[in-house]
């Protein structure tokens, strides 16, 4: 019988906390260039750029994370017609996740700054 042992059990472990530093590198990365990109748009003086990264910032701060995981691996295979390794939805959910957020810190960073 194959049960559960104190190696099997810090081996899984030890699997796990490489890919959450994986994921937790690309998100970081890909989260930082497009929270950038996003929270240039947000002080953009073009209107419909403001609107689309308003809407955008909502909905990733707005739903769970978890919502988001679902349907990055679920959704997006349903609405593209290709499946995804759960590897890229997670990349796609967390980078989109985490420049949602850095968007709006970068945001309100920019506009602290006094002109002149």
């Amino acid at each position: 019988m194959d049960g559960f042992t104190i190696p099997r059990i810090f081996l899984n472990l030890l699997i796990a906390t490489k890919w959450t530093l994986i994921l937790s590198l690309i998100a970081f990365i890909g989260g930082g260039v497009m929270g950038f990109v996003i929270a240039l748009m947000r002080i953009s003086a073009v209107k419909w750029l403001k609107a689309i990264s308003w809407v955008y910032v909502e909905f990733f701060q707005g739903t769970p994370l978890l919502l988001q995981l679902f349907l990055a691996f679920f959704g997006l295979s349903v609405i593209t017609g290709f499946n995804l390794s759960p590897l890229q939805a997670a990349t796609v959910a967390l980078t989109a996740y985490t420049s949602a957020f850095l968007a709006e810190i970068w945001r309100g960073s920019i506009q602290a700054v006094p002109e002149g």
